[in-house]
Parts: C-alpha cells; structure tokens; sequence
C-alpha cells in the first residue's frame, strides 16, 4: 500500500490537474450498505447498538452506561478499520482502545460524572488512503445512520460527536441532521465545507491536528467530487482550535495521558472554559436543517 503521504501528495495531482492514477481518477462505485439496524444487545460481554459481520464488516458498541450518561461522547473512526481491526491488530490504537481511553480520561476529570462513550464503526471505512477517502461516497450513507442515532441517544444527555481522520468527513455530512451540543474532530482531510456555518449545524466545532500529522497535505478543496473542503483547523473555517501537547504524527489523539485527550474529554464534558489552547467562537449567522432523516424521535432517558 502506498505511503500516507506519497497518497495524499498523488491524490492533490489527480484533483488539481486531471492527470495521475487511474485508480485515483476513478470514482468509488462500492455498492452502499443497507441501514444499520439499531437494538441494544449484549453479545460476550460487549454492550452493541448494531452488529453487521457482511463485507468489511460495522459496529456500534458502548462503553460505560449509556442509560444514565449526562454526557455521551460517539467516537467515529477513519480510514482503514474494520471489523478485523476493531479490537486488535491496528497500530497506533483500535477505535476501541480509543474510545475506552476517552472514557477513562472522562472518568478521571470527574469520578462523579454519568458518562459513556459510543465507539460507531457504523460505515463502510475507505481501505485506507485511495479514492474512495479522497471522496465522500462512503461518508454520506454512513452519515444518516450516525444522524439516526443521535436522535436515539438519551434525550437529557449531552451529545459530542468526536472524528478521527476520514470519520470528520462522515460527521461533516451527519452534521445537519445530527443532534449534539459539540463536534470535535482531529486529524481531519475537511468536512465537506469551506467554513464552519457550510455545517449547518448549532454544535460548536472544536478542531485539532498534531505536528507532523501528514494529513496537512490534503487540498483545502473540493473538485468534482475529490477533496473534503478547507482545513477545519484554518482560522478562516471558523472552529475553536484546542492545544494537543507534545503528540505527533496521525494516529496519537487518544493517547492516554496526552493534553489532547484531556481536552476532548473537557469539550465532551461541556468545560469549554478548560480547554487550554482554545480560541474563540466565530459568530456565525442562524442555520436550518435540511437533511432528512428518517424515524429520529428523541428516546427518553433509558430508551437505549
């Protein structure tokens, strides 16, 4: 598989000029997944949402208690996960090592706190960086599913949508039908958007991306459907920005321990006043929704 970076840098040539690989000149045609089915299970210990074993294969699991949580954070992972890696085998972390490490870091901030993390491997990943991530066919399906859910959440409890990587592109889309009071997303190509209010959106934006994190060679553009749009982390997007500390590269977000950890769980906890790094809001002006979703009444307290 091609480098990070020697993938990125090909698919800039590809959008900007019409010219490279014909495997990156060609759209994704991957036939799109059926709706996820969303029911509380238990299977071998593991709390599910939605299990789908076909293809590469979805999951939807909680971590902590999701029926009591005032505040829910639903991690959304990128590229190149899949069943296969979703509890082992991925180097620098599985979404699950991610998600259990927020959630040890939102219990450590507050012992006395209700809180719980959905780890939503809910989409068909991009294998990796190829076509199918320099574009946003597998992020829109999976986007109202992941809007689906939100709606199905506790409707007292606070909802933070956090992204890694390709998994922003699928909250871009999700964002204006999807309830949540914060989108936090790291490591991101763009969400489909030139500025922040193209969200459509009432959440506030956070946005962060480490040092060295290739991702800053994706194009700040969309051309006949290539690219994801501007950097959210750009001052002109319009997100609040938040300090990572000493992390580097693509992979390191949810490192435990990390100041980048430490304030996406501040953010998820609804502290925004203690997130170090942050910059101000940008006022935006009043947005409307107007993506449908389908059967997306808000479930009391405990209805999942």
């Amino acid at each position: 598989m091609r480098s990070l970076l020697t993938s990125i840098l090909l698919a800039t040539v590809v959008m900007a000029t019409g010219t490279g690989a014909d495997a990156l000149a060609t759209p994704d045609t991957r036939p799109a997944l059926p709706p996820l089915r969303y029911a509380a299970q238990v299977v071998d210990g593991h709390q599910l949402l939605a299990y789908d074993g076909e293809g590469d294969g979805r999951i939807v699991e909680v971590l902590g208690d999701l029926r009591h949580a005032d505040h829910i954070a639903v991690l959304v992972p990128g590229a190149g996960h899949s069943l296969d890696t979703y509890f082992s085998g991925r180097a620098g972390g599985t979404p699950r090592q991610s998600g259990l490490a927020l959630l040890a870091e939102l219990r450590r901030q507050a012992p006395h706190e209700q809180v719980a993390v959905v780890v939503w491997l809910g989409y068909d990943t991009p294998e990796g960086v190829d076509a199918a991530s320099a574009r946003s066919d597998r992020a829109r399906p999976g986007a109202r599913d992941l809007a689906r859910l939100t709606h199905q959440l506790p409707s007292s409890a606070r909802i933070t949508l956090v992204g890694h990587s390709y998994g922003s592109v699928v909250i871009g889309q999700a964002a204006p039908a999807a309830r949540a009071d914060d989108i936090v997303v790291v490591g991101s190509p763009g969400l489909d958007a030139a500025v922040e209010a193209d969200l459509r959106t009432g959440a506030t934006v956070w946005a962060a991306r480490a040092p060295g994190d290739p991702i800053r060679f994706a194009p700040p553009v969309r051309i006949a459907g290539w690219g994801h749009g501007a950097a959210p982390t750009s001052p002109s997007f319009g997100a609040r920005s938040f300090a990572v500390g000493d992390i580097r590269g693509h992979s390191s977000y949810f490192t435990p321990g990390s100041e980048s950890l430490s304030n996406i769980a501040r953010i998820v906890r609804g502290r925004p006043d203690e997130v170090t790094g942050s910059t101000p809001r940008t006022p935006r002006p009043e947005t409307t929704v107007t993506m449908p979703v389908a059967s997306v009444a808000a479930a009391p307290k405990g209805a999942i």
